[in-house]
């Protein structure tokens, strides 16, 4: 009786040392495949459908949305507002409004472009705001390098949104490789 107790205890503390590996190991998992750490920032306003003014810890920035490029909302670059870029505008200053944001950046991409733009990813209650901006076909993907972390779910959202034609889709031949064709 008392070998029995033994290798049942024996038996039992076994399992429970396999088992508890394969949990550390499946959380080292997790940790390992979260994307980068997102910080909170305040809007402050919205300059067109791809470039807003933030505030983080005090200090007044502007972000470019990485990796998406949306029509001209003003006449400035083009001489007048391209078609869908006052809607773009719009819809992105009327989606962040009383919503938590955060930017994440990607680490495949520089964080600050030519212009002293933040270049990141936007979340507006936890929804990446490029990915809703692509699908709503307000934005084009754009300016990628080929190695950044949500690129493929982005080409697949303006793969939907240009099979049904929406918005920016709707008008033969205006998104370009390079822009909007006026």
């Amino acid at each position: 009786m008392k070998m029995n107790k033994k290798i049942i205890s024996g038996l039992a503390a076994l399992v429970l040392s396999v088992s508890g590996l394969y949990i550390i190991d499946q959380d080292k998992e997790t940790t390992s495949t979260l994307k980068t750490e997102q910080i909170a920032i305040e809007l402050v306003r919205t300059i067109d459908g791809d470039t807003l003014v933030f505030n983080e810890n005090g200090a007044e920035k502007r972000l470019r949305l990485l990796l998406i490029d949306t029509p001209e909302s003003s006449k400035t670059k083009t001489g007048s507002a391209q078609p869908y870029g006052i809607e773009a505008k719009e819809f992105l200053a009327n989606y962040l409004k009383e919503k938590n944001l955060s930017i994440e950046y990607d680490p495949a991409h520089e964080k600050i472009d030519n212009y002293e733009r933040v270049l990141a990813y936007l979340y507006a209650d936890g929804e990446l705001v490029q990915e809703v901006m692509v699908e709503e076909g307000l934005a084009r993907v754009g300016y990628e390098n080929g190695n950044e972390i949500y690129l493929e779910e982005l080409e697949e959202a303006e793969q939907k949104a240009s099979t049904v034609q929406v918005n920016i889709w709707s008008i033969e031949g205006y998104v370009g490789d390079y822009g909007f064709n006026k």
